[in-house]
């Protein structure tokens, strides 16, 4: 796991391995944000994380503010959401944030932290998505933070008990000003 900037960790995991790292962080965080790069991605989490039992918002269609105003009202639960969605219904609000995928551009990882605001933002970076990662890697390295995680277990890195802290990428605001 490599912290990337204040707030921003990018953790290289097996593709199959990233239910079970969300089951664990669903125990241990209340209102837990999801980002998926598709529909199909986010119907497919939302299924398995409902058959665990885990109370699900599925957010996939942009026109509806439904999902997250459940999702607001119910602090013991998941918002499952498109990056269409977070774009088009932000700011949302959640305790962890977690990047399925990676981004597809500094600008569009730079949206997403403004559209839901939380203290931590992990993505995870599957084998395929390896190069796209090192590239956004490249555009934080003067964030203050920056650094290779080492051997340090997930929670010397993350603060899962609550913050009011929220990750932020300075050096992506200053290049891509993003209206609203």
């Amino acid at each position: 796991m490599q912290q990337v900037h204040p707030g921003g960790f990018f953790w290289t995991v097996q593709r199959g391995d990233r239910l079970g790292h969300v089951v664990s962080f669903v125990a241990q965080t209340e209102r837990l944000a999801l980002i998926a790069n598709s529909v199909r991605d986010a119907e497919e989490y939302a299924e398995r994380l409902t058959l665990s039992g885990v109370p699900v918002h599925l957010a996939i269609d942009p026109s509806s503010n439904a999902p997250a105003a459940s999702f607001q009202a119910d602090p013991a639960s998941t918002l499952i959401a498109t990056h269409e969605y977070v774009l088009q219904q932000r700011p949302i609000s959640a305790g962890m944030t977690i990047h399925l995928r990676t981004a597809l551009s500094v600008r569009d990882y730079a949206k997403r932290l403004e559209a839901l605001t939380s203290a931590v933002h992990l993505s995870f970076v599957v084998p395929e998505d390896d190069k796209r990662a090192k590239s956004l890697r490249s555009h934080f390295h003067h964030d203050q933070g920056h650094g290779d995680a080492g051997d340090a277990t997930i929670d010397q890195l993350i603060d899962l008990t609550g913050s009011d802290a929220v990750a932020m990428v300075t050096s992506a605001r200053r290049r891509f000003p993003l209206g609203r």
